[in-house]
């Protein structure tokens, strides 16, 4: 019972100081107050976009020289950082972060993608991602009216058109997909009549599983396809045959498959060795994750006790808060002769590379078992943690 209580004290206060450090670690935390009282967002909301983008990059900034605490740069602050820089007319930069903000990850990336795009005026983009946008509370109904009074016409790109092209194709194949889109959009206006431009553009946003807008343009053209090109013509037709099949069934979808369509989930393997008294593990576990932060996995493991062998079957869900790791469970350990069911709270570091790719991680894992004839006991984990992108699996 004391080594009980022990560990769920450790559990207590390290659950309180990882919740105390990323509270304090916000955007709208410590590392602004030493500029003002006003929180960076109070600061953009009231339309003083000089003074809220030069603490945005003074907040980047201290996040990525800290790397937040191990855990990488939040991505919902560089989502920021770039509609703050949009609002400045500082459209490349902007474009820039925002897709970095998609690749590190972030709930809010189509809204802060489409508002970009709408204050350079390329608002038939900016309505497609707006369709599965999330809004942040904090901006809801304000918005609207900074981009309306911070909306331009601009120009990024000085190439020529074939050049462009090829830029904007290596953008799209690079996953800088709001970069891509951007230019895309310019040349749609500079070169309207010019059929190549809306097929690639097309399938750019057919990967991106807005099918009817890739329909949409597809079909657009094709119908500027000059007449020497009706043998590929007839190819495009096929396709946009196939595209619109997709629509439909896109359309036709439940809400979670839907879903999936849109934004596939992630995922992340673990490996790792664990030793306790007497005992000592191989374990993995498979599962989703989000943004790094957020991850639910199933687990297996390979035991070595009293010179016999004996398995581990399970499943548990993990929160970060900077290197903080918190996470809770169920383990079934079992043997030739009997089974145990155990509840298992976890918590450790979790240090994140640079990339984000990957994760090393040390953890201490409780095991209760749920039978009063068993007794508490405990592990402590060193292990890998890999994130990869399921979305190429799932298109």
């Amino acid at each position: 019972m004391k080594k009980v209580q022990i560990f769920l004290l450790l559990f207590v206060i390290t659950t309180q100081q990882a919740i105390s450090q990323s509270l304090g670690e916000l955007i709208i935390g410590k590392t602004l107050t030493d500029y003002s009282s006003k929180t960076v967002r109070a600061y953009l909301k009231q339309g003083e976009v000089l003074s809220s983008l030069m603490l945005y990059a003074s907040a980047l900034s201290h996040a990525q020289d800290t790397r937040n605490a191990g855990r990488g740069v939040s991505g919902e602050l560089i989502a920021e950082y770039a509609y703050a820089l949009a609002l400045h007319h500082d459209f490349e930069a902007a474009l820039m972060n925002i897709d970095r903000a998609r690749m590190v990850g972030t709930k809010y990336a189509d809204f802060y993608s489409a508002q970009v795009l709408t204050l350079m005026g390329y608002e038939d983009a900016a309505q497609q991602l707006m369709k599965q946008a999330k809004v942040p509370e904090w901006i809801d109904g304000v918005y609207q009216g900074l981009n309306e009074k911070y909306k331009t016409k601009t120009s990024i790109n000085n190439d020529a058109p074939s050049d462009a092209l090829k830029r904007a194709n290596k953008l799209a194949a690079n996953h800088q997909t709001i970069q891509a889109i951007a230019l895309f959009e310019e040349l749609k206006q500079r070169y309207s009549d010019t059929y190549i431009v809306y097929i690639d553009n097309s399938a750019l946003w057919e990967t991106l599983g807005h099918y009817a807008y890739a329909s949409q343009l597809l079909q657009k053209g094709i119908s500027l396809m000059p007449q020497e090109l009706a043998e590929n013509k007839q190819v495009f037709e096929h396709h946009l045959t196939k595209v619109n099949d997709l629509k439909l069934k896109f359309e036709n979808a439940s809400w979670l498959k839907q879903l999936l369509g849109m934004n596939p989930p992630k995922m992340m393997t673990y490996i790792g060795a664990s030793a306790a008294k007497d005992m000592y593990s191989l374990n993995s576990r498979l599962g989703f994750y989000t943004s790094n932060k957020f991850s639910a996995s199933l687990n297996i493991g390979i035991n070595y006790y009293n010179e016999e062998f004996s398995g581990s079957i399970g499943a548990s869900v993990y929160k970060a808060w900077g290197i903080f790791v918190g996470g809770i469970g169920l383990t079934d350990m079992f043997n030739k002769e009997s089974s145990t069911l155990n509840l298992s709270p976890s918590i450790g570091l979790s240090f994140l590379n640079k990339a984000q790719t990957s994760s090393f991680d040390i953890t201490i894992t409780g095991y209760i078992p749920f039978s009063s004839e068993q007794k508490f006991s405990y592990s402590i984990s060193l292990g890998k943690t890999i994130y990869f992108d399921f979305n190429g699996l799932l298109k």
